[in-house]
């Protein structure tokens, strides 16, 4: 009768090859007991990688592009608010300055004057809101502030006027101050860029423009007026009649500005509109892409249980007959 064994070492190499198997095994299914999915991506798309690959790229794609529009509709929520701030400002201002006349006392021409240069500032300081490190309304040169200040304004303008003291004279320089495209508001007052508009892309041909800058027509407008009210008690040299003129003119014309500014709300609005419908269309693609991505690699959580026991029975089971045959020996054998 023939008999035929295994050689000690040959042996130990069996054991030692079921031991790394069982537990290759033994891990595989932990990684995907604890993460939900397959690890063996081939298999599990029965070889057909393709369509996982571009699933898996795109929801990659929607989450850049979630970021983009997150931060897209913080930087849009913030210029409402501050230009619904500044719009607050001029109607206030324009209210204060419209019933100021000649038979006006002059406290209160004088404290209609200070106010108008108090509004001034915050007018300004309202345009020069930054969010984080950039400027929301200087264009593509977020880093720049974009409106000198107060001072600065009003002390150039005081300059191109003179020593006039007469209301057409004022009126009709800072018109021009205003309206210059080579000076003034243009090249000194405004300091962000005039290029083209500040874009956000929210995917493949779709851009959201950020056209809210502090060099439209319309806030020009607004700190036209404000200024035309300040130089009432800006410049010397002025009668209280000088004075009533440029504050009702100023008050006349921040409030003419209310149509203007009401304009520049509805664009950011819009453009805020069209962000949150992306954005909610974005969302409903990377949850429909989710889905599918879990039913290609998702791993059954009972069946990966069910397999990590059995796994873990044979691992023991080695472990015992590994530990007896250890200890085996000649006179055992003969035995």
């Amino acid at each position: 009768m023939n008999f035929s064994s295994l050689g000690d070492s040959v042996r130990q190499f069996q054991l030692n090859r079921q031991n790394v198997a069982l537990k290759t095994t033994l891990n595989t299914l932990v990684t995907e007991l604890s993460s939900g999915e397959k690890t063996d991506k081939v298999k599990a798309t029965g070889g057909d990688t393709a369509r996982f690959s571009f699933i898996d790229n795109r929801l990659k794609i929607l989450e850049s592009l979630s970021f983009v529009a997150k931060e897209t509709q913080l930087t849009l929520s913030t210029m409402q608010t501050a230009l619904t701030n500044f719009d607050a400002q001029r109607g206030a201002l324009a209210e204060q300055l419209i019933p100021i006349n000649a038979e006006s006392p002059d406290f209160q021409v004088q404290q209609a004057g200070d106010d108008a240069r108090a509004r001034l500032d915050g007018l300004i300081s309202t345009l020069n809101t930054r969010l984080g490190d950039e400027s929301l309304f200087s264009g593509t040169a977020v880093d720049q502030t974009p409106v000198i200040s107060a001072d600065a304004m009003l002390a150039d303008i005081a300059a191109q006027i003179g020593g006039a003291t007469d209301k057409a004279t004022i009126i009709a320089t800072v018109e021009t101050w205003f309206e210059d495209p080579a000076g003034g508001y243009a090249m000194l007052g405004y300091t962000g860029d005039t290029g083209d508009h500040a874009e956000r892309r929210l995917d493949a041909g779709i851009k959201i423009s950020l056209d809210a800058r502090a060099d439209d027509p319309g806030i020009r407008a607004v700190l036209k007026g404000a200024v035309v009210a300040a130089l009432s008690q800006n410049l010397t040299g002025l009668d209280k009649g000088t004075q009533t003129d440029l504050l009702f003119e100023g008050g006349i014309m921040l409030q003419a500005a209310a149509t203007d500014v009401t304009q520049i709300q509805a664009r950011v609005g819009t453009a805020e509109s069209e962000t949150e419908r992306f954005a909610v269309s974005q969302s409903a693609e990377a949850s429909a892409l989710s889905m599918a991505r879990n039913l290609i690699i998702q791993a059954d959580p009972f069946e990966t249980a069910s397999e990590l026991q059995a796994v873990q029975l044979q691992l023991e089971t080695h472990y015992t007959l590994t530990a007896r045959l250890s200890q085996l020996s000649l006179v055992g054998y003969l035995r």
